[in-house]
């Protein structure tokens, strides 16, 4: 008789430990759009919905809005030379996110009951996570951009005020 196989508790550490570095990627996604979206200025349009009313730039930041419609908003705000391949890409983050955040343990590797199992479950995390940070890390250098204009139209207005 053949023993089953049990990952060991540090498979199981790195294990768990990937997919809270996918959780968190994904999470981050949302909250970098949610912070960016009322800011952007749609093509074709001169003011953004915080110009037009400010009270409006928590609209996102207060809500429970996912990824999926986030992204749908996105789309309104980008102008691309091949949106099919933009909408393409940006729906394979929605569905990655979505496995991950509702599907995961329906995954036929999620028993890790063989170490092939175990290998499949990390490999499914890592390529998840992998393909969602090109996104992420272009929503950051967009934050870090927006507040460095924040700080410098703060600056500008204070000391406009004192002098």
């Amino acid at each position: 008789m053949s023993e089953q196989w049990e990952p060991t508790p540090e498979q199981h550490e790195l294990l768990f430990a990937e997919l809270g570095r996918c959780v968190y990627v994904f999470q981050a996604i949302e909250a970098r759009l949610k912070i960016m979206l009322p800011h952007l200025i749609p093509p074709g349009q001169e003011n953004s919905l915080a110009s037009e009313d400010f009270s409006n730039w928590r609209l996102y930041l207060d809500s429970k809005t996912t990824l999926g419609p986030l992204i749908q908003k996105l789309k309104e705000h980008v102008e691309s030379s091949h949106p099919e391949l933009l909408d393409q890409a940006w729906t394979q983050i929605v569905k990655y996110r979505n496995e991950v955040m509702h599907h995961y343990v329906e995954q036929p590797f999620s028993r890790m009951d063989t170490e092939a199992k175990y290998n499949e479950a990390l490999q499914f995390l890592r390529h998840r996570r992998t393909t969602a940070i090109p996104l992420l890390l272009i929503l950051q250098d967009m934050c870090i951009i927006y507040m460095h204009e924040l700080s410098s139209d703060q600056a500008l207005v204070e000391s406009t005020i004192i002098h």
